[in-house]
């Protein structure tokens, strides 16, 4: 059984009692929070991250109750980001519904997403023995990932390469690698988790690299992207190619929103699509490299997730090409 298969089928039942404890720990009926609450829980997504903290603490054999609150604690902090980021981002839609910012306004966004972030460490310190390490676990991972977003926000200039990386890593690896870091310190595991850690943070570059590429193409589409100047790795590297590419970048610096479909349509045509599947192509290949180094129980877990990313990565491509 692939591990992708074992993880879906291990966590069938899972997800139900993820949804349960959502459903109990919502703002009572009276609080001014329940509407919203209720309204995001209708579609939580993939619950992707609580996935990752239970198959994990499965790995390493842990079967207490704190698994699930470990789990529904990453991923209530991820979805508070995903709320906080819909409001910068003026966000209309999340998950095939108005988004809470859109539906509620702001002030509601605002203090919804607040309220999930407190929800996550209670959670996540229910866990008698190691509860203050996990709160300063997601602490830490919740921080590192405002400092990413802010770091999008504010890249005004078309980003390097380099500069691309770093906000693409600390936008999504900090939230990545906390659910089975936890789960590793919940089970007493010692050994150093580098590579792990490694191999989490190129899933992040391919993630955050297919989204931008889709983002780009097809032209069809106006890119919210060069409209908003956020940080996009086909972007960069078309800006990157040196020569011919001056008009380009004074115009990115500039406040003109007029040429988008004009430079969207130039940076299609480039290059930089192909440079950056590839970039992509050997980020999964780093990273699939690095499994044997990770503790042998967790092997399964990281493999799970490099298989989860290459879909991602793969049916995008296909559907791209048709």
């Amino acid at each position: 059984m692939s591990p992708i298969i074992k993880m879906t089928v291990q966590n069938s039942d899972f997800l139900t009692q993820l949804d349960a404890l959502y459903q109990r720990e919502l703002p009572h009926s009276q609080s001014s929070l329940h509407p919203a609450a209720s309204y995001h829980f209708r579609n939580p997504g993939k619950a992707f991250r609580a996935q990752l903290a239970y198959s994990s603490a499965a790995a390493l054999g842990i079967e207490t109750p704190d698994n699930l609150y470990w789990a529904a604690a990453c991923e209530l902090l991820h979805n508070a980001s995903l709320i906080h980021d819909d409001i910068s981002d003026a966000s209309t839609h999340r998950r095939g519904q108005q988004s809470i910012n859109h539906y509620f306004g702001a002030d509601m966004a605002l203090c919804l997403g607040d309220w999930m972030v407190a929800k996550a460490f209670e959670l996540a310190a229910r866990n008698q023995k190691h509860g203050g390490v996990l709160v300063a676990l997601l602490a830490s991972a919740m921080q590192e990932t405002c400092g990413g977003q802010m770091s999008d926000i504010s890249q005004r200039q078309c980003a390097t390469i380099d500069e691309w990386k770093f906000i693409a890593r600390g936008k999504t690896a900090p939230l990545l690698i906390a659910p089975i870091k936890g789960a590793a310190i919940a089970a007493g595991l010692d050994q150093q988790l580098t590579s792990l850690e490694q191999l989490v943070s190129l899933c992040g570059l391919v993630y955050q690299g297919r989204n931008d590429i889709d983002d780009i193409v097809p032209s069809s589409h106006r890119s919210s992207d060069l409209d908003g100047r956020k940080p996009n790795l086909v972007i960069s590297l078309f800006g990157d190619n040196g020569a011919g590419n001056d008009d380009f970048l004074a115009w990115y610096a500039s406040n003109d929103t007029s040429k988008v479909g004009h430079w969207q349509r130039r940076i299609a045509a480039s290059d930089a699509i192909v440079q950056a599947s590839h970039s992509i192509d050997c980020w999964l290949e780093k990273a699939t490299h690095l499994i044997p180094a990770i503790p042998h129980p967790l092997q399964d877990v990281a493999r799970a997730l490099l298989i989860s990313v290459q879909q991602k990565a793969g049916v995008k491509q296909q559907g791209q090409i048709a």
